[in-house]
């Protein structure tokens, strides 16, 4: 089995930013108390959203989705590469 090693830095340093302070969480009566960074509260709410958005897609964006899906597995679905390229160059492009 082999293990790769940890490719990005930031990973490593956040980690032991959050290190000292578990170290330094004295127990008051017994009870046991979990935090979350604002990281991952972030992820956490993000998360909530795309769930939610997937679940409120309307009858005729489902019926549509299904369209696109059932062609791509039939190998049927084809992409116009010349508007995919359109679309590329007006996000980086700032155009509408």
């Amino acid at each position: 089995m082999k293990i790769n090693p940890i490719s990005n830095p930031n990973i490593l340093r956040s980690y032991q930013a959050t290190r000292p302070l578990a170290e330094k969480t004295k127990y008051q009566s017994g009870r046991d108390e979990v935090t979350f960074s604002a990281e991952a509260l972030s992820f956490s709410k993000a998360l909530a959203e795309a769930r939610e958005a997937i679940e409120t897609r309307t009858p005729e964006e489902q019926t549509h989705i299904a369209g696109i899906k059932e062609a791509i597995e039939k190998g049927e679905y084809n992409v116009d590469s010349g508007k995919v390229a359109e679309k590329i160059l007006e996000s980086v492009l700032g155009r509408r």
